[in-house]
């Protein structure tokens, strides 16, 4: 049998990407790994492989400690992923390990097209990177799927308050002001559509990326198109589940108004890129006239 095309789940984060995965990793003609993202491209960008190790450990204690839920379907899952963790840790233990990385993706996928990693900060990877990850194999993909871009960046912040605790409101607004004044590289980086796709037009063949909108993914066309582009039989798909849903909490207009004025370039290159955006992108441009 051919071997498997290899796919990479590069972002960005909060547009979809684990409704992606848990799509795909219930395809017949996919395998992924029980653990979502590896983050073993960025890790070995930074080689920091021994902060990525204990982070493993720590989310596999977490599963672990879970156990037993009384549940055995939960149970069961959850037993998958700390057998998944156990042996991601022995191949990042090694430090860079391509082989070992292939190894991993290609366990148990005798019969699969498809097998991936899909980890949201490869969007924020060089075009060096990029390049070497389309040559990993003979048959490489790429998905980078976008989402209004003022959505994306306050979901990400809520999200990351929720995390942090204390009062919700205050904890956003101080690290939204973070992001807009330069104090928080890391989220300004998750938000910059622009560089990623020159980066991936720079590093990869156009034809093995597929681009689509969160806003739109979830319509049967553009799974269709999905399927198309990694060669696997379509399939429907529950679109109407939320999948990480965040706290709720409403920008003030003041911040509204500085965080579009920020991100006006992501919109610009965007439409650029790609012609067309939704509705929700371009009542937000609207705004900024």
């Amino acid at each position: 049998m051919a071997q498997a095309t290899l796919l990479f789940g590069i972002g960005a984060a909060k547009a979809g990407t684990t409704w992606l995965y848990r799509y795909l990793a219930a395809h017949p003609e996919v395998r992924l790994p029980a653990v979502k993202e590896l983050h073993y491209f960025d890790t070995v960008e930074t080689g920091k492989f021994d902060r990525q190790v204990t982070r493993m450990m720590r989310e596999r204690k977490r599963r672990k400690d879970r156990l037993p839920t009384g549940d055995a379907r939960l149970d069961k899952r959850l037993q998958r992923e700390v057998w998944a963790y156990t042996g991601w840790l022995n191949v990042i233990r090694e430090g860079q390990n391509d082989a070992g990385y292939l190894a991993y993706l290609n366990h148990g996928a005798e019969a699969a097209r498809v097998v991936g990693d899909i980890t949201p900060a490869y969007a924020t990877l060089s075009e060096a990177s990029l390049s070497r990850m389309a040559g990993l194999a003979p048959m490489t993909r790429f998905v980078f799927l976008m989402r209004d871009p003022l959505d994306r960046l306050w979901s990400n912040i809520r999200m990351a308050a929720t995390r942090k605790g204390g009062d919700l409101a205050v904890t956003a607004g101080t690290l939204l002001d973070k992001v807009l004044g330069g104090d928080d590289q890391t989220m300004a980086a998750r938000c910059n559509y622009a560089g990623t796709l020159a980066r991936l037009n720079a590093a990869v063949d156009p034809a093995r990326v597929f681009t689509a909108f969160y806003e739109t993914l979830f319509q049967p066309d553009t799974l269709a198109r999905l399927c198309g582009f990694l060669g696997i039989a379509e399939r429907p798909a529950n679109t109407e589940a939320r999948v990480l849903a965040g706290e709720d909490l409403t920008m003030t207009e003041a911040q509204r108004a500085r965080a579009m004025a920020w991100l006006a370039p992501q919109y610009d290159a965007v439409r650029g890129h790609m012609g067309a955006l939704p509705q929700r992108w371009t009542d937000n441009m609207e705004a900024l006239a």
